[in-house]
């Protein structure tokens, strides 16, 4: 099942949440908490994105646009910006979003019945405090029934994945997919990340609307 994101919206929400997970990937209290701060941000039209890790580059202003996944679909994300515990500030932008994200490794691959999506995002610090974290912790895809799904190990053609951990000083960014498994039939809703591992006061949170 392919979704195109090309005739979605993405809506972006200020949350807070906690994450609990068990060993499927699956979070076992699904976050309902309402958002606050919403803004829309509509689709684009471009190319493939083979876009790899970039943990030293210079932040850049704005929203950038995002490339094509494997759907052919693009997502043009607006930028939000969320505080780390330590008071770190991070602007943080989902570029694309792959559904389904085909895996890159022939003896890794979805389990039966499930398939795997893959987030990609930009991270950049544009605070004075450092940015200490495993992203992918922190990353949460909900579909339409509210059972959010988190991180699992895999790799996929999409392109390269974010970094293990992340050391940003006030500046420098990261880039890279995460990859999250689901069930073959369950629809996305959104999309969401929070710093610390998923233990922050503050997520940012991108709504797949029809």
């Amino acid at each position: 099942m392919r979704r195109q994101l090309s005739t979605a919206a993405i809506v972006i929400a200020l949350a807070a949440t906690a994450t609990a997970c068990n060993s499927d990937g699956v979070d076992a209290k699904p976050d309902n908490s309402a958002s606050q701060g919403a803004a829309t941000a509509d689709p684009g039209k471009g190319g493939a994105d083979k876009g790899g890790a970039d943990k030293g580059g210079a932040a850049q202003g704005g929203a950038d646009k995002g490339s094509a996944g494997q759907g052919g679909s693009q997502v043009t994300g607006n930028t939000v910006t969320i505080k780390a515990k330590n008071g770190a500030q991070i602007a943080v932008t989902l570029k694309n979003f792959a559904d389904p994200a085909q895996s890159d490794n022939k003896f890794m691959k979805p389990s039966a019945g499930k398939r795997w999506v893959a987030a990609q995002l930009e991270i950049v610090n544009t605070g004075t405090e450092v940015y200490d974290d495993s992203p992918a912790n922190g990353v949460k895809v909900t579909d339409e029934q509210g059972q959010a799904y988190t991180h699992s190990i895999g790799s996929t053609t999409a392109g390269a994945n974010m970094p293990a951990t992340v050391k940003l000083s006030g500046g420098q960014k990261a880039l890279g997919y995460v990859v999250v498994s689901m069930p073959e039939s369950a629809k996305v809703k959104a999309i969401s990340f929070t710093p610390d591992s998923g233990f922050a006061k503050e997520s940012a949170e991108w709504t797949v609307k029809k």
